[in-house]
């Protein structure tokens, strides 16, 4: 029979007790933001997108046979279109998520997505003031702080809240 310690008891204990977030880590922009993975349909490869001759960062493409609203969510959050051109060597993927309403709606990324398993002392609330003023939108009250990577904007899993497309 196996005889614990209490050291070695508090010691497994407590790394039994953090939780531990699952999420999709990508760059839009020059900042990184993540979704949690259970909000996440698919990601694909960014192929043609058609349908926005204004500018107006929505827009259509075709997966699996059925049309799938785009939503440039980097032109959502920070109100402008990309005015530099990507390094057209590195390629965009597609995040496709489910609106409230069923439907599959598209968020085109900048860089290739990661999981991330982020504990719960990662999770650093923000401001209220940056959140009221701050120049993102669409971000819950959350940012991820890990030693090894810049910090992530959590975005909002409702479908980022202030997009009101889905409907």
């Amino acid at each position: 029979m196996t005889i614990y310690s209490p050291l070695r008891y508090r010691r497994f204990t407590a790394s039994q007790t953090e939780t531990i977030h699952q999420l999709i880590g990508f760059r839009l922009r020059q900042e990184w933001f993540a979704l949690p993975i259970n909000t996440i349909q698919k990601i694909i490869p960014l192929g043609k997108v058609y349908g926005d001759p204004k500018g107006t960062g929505i827009s259509l493409t075709n997966y699996e046979g059925q049309e799938v609203l785009v939503i440039d969510v980097g032109y959502q959050i920070f109100g402008d279109i990309l005015s530099v051109d990507l390094d057209q060597t590195e390629p965009r993927f597609l995040v496709i998520i489910a609106s409230t309403n069923g439907k599959l709606i598209g968020l085109p990324i900048d860089s290739p997505p990661s999981v991330l398993r982020v504990p719960e002392s990662s999770l650093t609330v923000l401001p209220e003031t940056y959140l009221e003023r701050g120049n993102i939108k669409c971000i819950s009250s959350t940012m991820i702080q890990m030693s090894d990577r810049p910090p992530l904007f959590l975005l909002d899993p409702n479908l980022l809240k202030c997009l009101n497309y889905s409907n």
